[in-house]
C-alpha cells in the first residue's frame, strides 16, 4: 500500500487520515501516548476498561455497546499498550463504510461522537468513577495480571525482560501490577484520567472512504473540548531512549517455581534502534538467529541437539533489545545454554545465502500479510513518530532485500548478551 496519512494538529489533537476504497469498512484508532512509569502504570492500565463502562448519555457499558452496535453493527475496544518507554492508552473502533449502505446514513458522524465520549465525557458523578464498577474492573484487571504467571513462557520472557531493564521505563509491565490495584479508588483514577486529559498526546487515526477534509470536519465537532484544551503535552519522541547502557558482562538469574518444564532466555542489546540506517540489518539478524523455523536457534538447539521443544528470538526494534526464548528439560540448562550462545557468536562468522534469502524472504511475505490490515500504515505512523524515523511497508521490503551477509555480520557485532534467565522446579539447586 503506497497511500500515506494526511495529517493535522487542532490544539491537543493530531488527526490522521487514510482515504482509502480497499476496505468495505472504517477504522478509527484513537492513541494517547505517556511516558511510561512504575508509579501509575496499573493505574492507567485499567483506564480503558473504566472509560468503555458508559458515558454521559449511556451509563452502562450494556448501553453503550448497544450504541455502537445500532450504527450498522459498529464495535469498540480498549486496550492499554507499551511501544519502547511510552505507555499509551487505545480505543479501536470498526464501522461499516456508509457509502455500501442504502440511504448512506451518517454514521461516520455519529461513530466518532461516541469515541469522543467515550474519552471526553465518561460516566462519573462527583469527579469519581462508579464505585461498584471501578471494584469489577479491578478484580477483573487483578486476574488479567495473576493469570499472566499460568503462560510459563510469556511470563519467564517478561520477567526477563523486566530484570534486564530494571532501571529503565521499558522494564515496567504493561499492565501493571497485581499487589497495587486494591489501592486504587475511584475518586483517585477519575483524577488520574483528568491527569492524562491534561498531559498526554492525543492521535487520532482513520482509515475509510473518506476525504481529510470531511473527517477532520466530523472530528473537530466532536473533539471540540480536547481542541480547545489548554497542553500540558510534551512531544513523544522526547521521551524515547536512543542508547542503550554500555555493555558489559551478563547477568544470570535462576527463579523457581512449580514447573515441570524450564523456559531459558537470553536478553540481547543493540546499539543499532529503529531510527538507524542498519536497521533492516537488524531484521534480518533477528530472523536467521530466531525468527523463522529455517533460523539457527530452531535448526541447531531443537533440531540438530534435540535440546529444546521451542527456540525462538523476538526483536524490540525501538529499544534495539533482542530476546531469545528456548523451553527446555530442566537438566538440559548447561547444554542449551551453551548452544544458544554459540549461534549468537555465529552470527558474526557463519552466515550463509540460504538463510540470508530464505530470511529475507519471509520478512517480506510478513510484511505483505500486515499491508492487508487497514491499522498498519497507522502503527508504522506511531513507530515513525515514536523511533524517530518514517518507514513505509514497501520502504522496509525495499531495504531488507538490500541486507547482504555482510551487513548482518556488520550488527551482530554491534549486539551482546546482557542477562541470561532461568526459569526451573523448585528441586534442586537455587543456581543453575
Amino acid at each position: 500500500m503506497n497511500a500515506t496519512f494526511q495529517s493535522s494538529s487542532h490544539g491537543r489533537l493530531h488527526v490522521h487520515t487514510l482515504q482509502t476504497k480497499k476496505y468495505k469498512t472504517a477504522t478509527l484508532w484513537l492513541v494517547l501516548e505517556r511516558p511510561l512509569s512504575a508509579d501509575d502504570v496499573t493505574e492507567v492500565a485499567l483506564l480503558p476498561r473504566i472509560l468503555l463502562r458508559g458515558t454521559e448519555r449511556y451509563k452502562t457499558p450494556e448501553a453503550l455497546m448497544q450504541a455502537f452496535d445500532a450504527l450498522y453493527g459498529a464495535g469498540i475496544s480498549g486496550v492499554a499498550g507499551k511501544h519502547g518507554d511510552l505507555q499509551t492508552v487505545e480505543f479501536h473502533v470498526q464501522f461499516a463504510d456508509e457509502t455500501y449502505l442504502p440511504g448512506h446514513p451518517r454514521v461516520l458522524d455519529e461513530v466518532v461522537q461516541l469515541l469522543a465520549d467515550v474519552f471526553l465525557r465518561p460516566a462519573a458523578e462527583s469527579e469519581r468513577f462508579n464505585e461498584t464498577g471501578v471494584e469489577v474492573e479491578k478484580d477483573l484487571h487483578r486476574q488479567r495480571i495473576e493469570n499472566l504467571v499460568n503462560d510459563k513462557a510469556a511470563y519467564a520472557g517478561d520477567r526477563t525482560l523486566a530484570l534486564m531493564c530494571k532501571e529503565e521505563p521499558f522494564g515496567v509491565p504493561r499492565m501493571g501490577y497485581a499487589d497495587r490495584v486494591g489501592s486504587i479508588t475511584p475518586a483517585g483514577l477519575y483524577k488520574k484520567y483528568r491527569e492524562i486529559l491534561r498531559d498526554a498526546t492525543v492521535h487520532l487515526y482513520a482509515v475509510g472512504n473518506f476525504t481529510k477534509e470531511h473527517f477532520d470536519s466530523v472530528a473537530l465537532r466532536a473533539f471540540a473540548s480536547l481542541t480547545e484544551m489548554r497542553s500540558a503535552a510534551v512531544e513523544t519522541d522526547v521521551f524515547m531512549s536512543s542508547s542503550n547502557p554500555a555493555p558489559k558482562a551478563a547477568v544470570t538469574i535462576v527463579e523457581q517455581m512449580d514447573v515441570q518444564q524450564g523456559v531459558l532466555c537470553v536478553g540481547l542489546r543493540s546499539s543499532v534502534f529503529y531510527k538507524d540506517d542498519m536497521y533492516p540489518a537488524l531484521l534480518v539478524y533477528n530472523g536467521i538467529l530466531g525468527g523463522f523455523p529455517h533460523s539457527k536457534l530452531f535448526v541447531n538447539v531443537r533440531e540438530k541437539a534435540s535440546l529444546a521443544y521451542y527456540a525462538s528470538s523476538r526483536m524490540f526494534g525501538l529499544k534495539g533489545v533482542l530476546l531469545i526464548q528456548s523451553g527446555i528439560q530442566i537438566d538440559h540448562y548447561e547444554q542449551a545454554k551453551a548452544i544458544i550462545l554459540e549461534q549468537i557468536r555465529a552470527m558474526e562468522t557463519e552466515i550463509t545465502e540460504e538463510e540470508r534469502s530464505f530470511t529475507i524472504q519471509g520478512l517480506i511475505n510478513q510484511y505483505l500479510l500486515s499491508d492487508d490490515q487497514p491499522l498498519t500504515d497507522a502503527m508504522m505512523d506511531v513507530y515513525a513518530r515514536m523511533g524517530g524515523k518514517k518507514r513505509s511497508v514497501d520502504a522496509l521490503i525495499e531495504a531488507v532485500q538490500a541486507v547482504t551477509i555482510q551487513d548482518v555480520q556488520a550488527v551482530a557485532r554491534t549486539i551482546w548478551v546482557d542477562t541470561i534467565y532461568f526459569l526451573r522446579d523448585e528441586e534442586g539447586k537455587r543456581h543453575a
